[in-house]
């Protein structure tokens, strides 16, 4: 038999052969959940004792069959070529209707308009998987089970607060995620920022007074049922990690935050490496 070769860019006129696997369908669930991955973020989830072109093939063969979509990442530099991002098709989410016992196709959380988004927001949602990917893998090592929040789902819930500085303004609630660790003894939540560097300081200090206020009017513990919460920050650099804590200590009773880089989180367990500084004190410490 001759090897077709298929486009790069473009879905094939005809598709290759394929039989979906069980982990076929898990990639289809990951891209639902988490609306766009590239192939280095699959591979971490799905083939992390498999090669690169082992993950590239399901992918291309996923994408050719209609079950994924793709976008291309545009280069910064200016050189090289352009990744791909993968996202949910409508072949795909029927698929994610037929497999979860037939819940209604209405009621799968994706349309089409959903793949069409600009770049900084694409490169944001990115790095907030970045994140959330180092966080399912250590908590599967460690045989702790994660739940997750995505930013569009809190953004849904509206949730805002007074400012206590300004009488006519509100401050609203909108982490990049929420998550909690569940172990066979306890449970632990967090609120996930992830800072690329592009928000001021006065834009920083006005949402860390609104995490302050919120846990302090009890609304947090009404909408996740949680009594204690931290508030965890991943950003660029070690000095731009300083700046957001020295930002953050003008507030007062910002207690519950933490800071680390992204360096450390995908080079560490995020969940027990000693890689997060407090507002309280010096030094570095694990979550749990």
């Amino acid at each position: 038999m001759v090897k077709q070769r298929l486009p790069r860019y473009k879905k094939a006129k005809t598709a290759p052969a394929m039989r979906l696997t069980d982990r076929d369908k898990r990639i289809i669930q990951w891209v639902y959940q988490m609306r766009f991955l590239t192939r280095d973020q699959i591979k971490l989830l799905e083939f992390k004792d498999g090669s690169m072109t082992a993950c590239q093939r399901r992918l291309s063969l996923l994408f050719h069959n209609g079950y994924l979509s793709a976008i291309q990442k545009p280069v910064s530099s200016g050189y090289g070529s352009s990744k791909r991002a993968y996202c949910l098709s409508k072949k795909g989410k029927e698929l994610i209707s037929f497999t979860n016992d037939g819940k209604e196709i209405t009621d799968i959380k994706w349309n089409e308009k959903n793949n069409k988004i600009e770049f900084y927001f694409l490169e944001h949602i990115l790095a907030i998987n970045d994140v959330r990917i180092a966080f399912i893998n250590a908590a599967l090592n460690k045989n702790y089970d994660i739940s997750w929040i995505p930013e569009w789902e809190i953004k849904a819930m509206k949730e805002k607060v007074p400012d206590p500085e300004n009488a006519n303004k509100t401050l609203p609630i909108t982490p990049d995620s929420f998550f909690a660790l569940i172990g066979e003894d306890k449970k632990a939540c967090y609120f996930l920022e992830v800072d690329r560097a592009t928000e001021s300081n006065r834009r920083w200090r006005d949402k860390i007074k609104g995490y302050v206020e919120y846990v302090k009017s009890g609304d947090y513990y009404e909408k996740f049922k949680s009594k204690a919460l931290r508030v965890l920050t991943v950003t660029t650099t070690t000095e731009r990690m300083t700046n957001l804590i020295n930002t953050t200590r003008t507030v007062e009773n910002a207690y519950f935050f933490l800071f680390t880089t992204f360096s450390k989180v995908q080079k560490n367990n995020p969940i027990f490496g000693d890689i997060w500084q407090s507002t309280e004190k010096e030094g570095f410490t694990g979550l749990l």
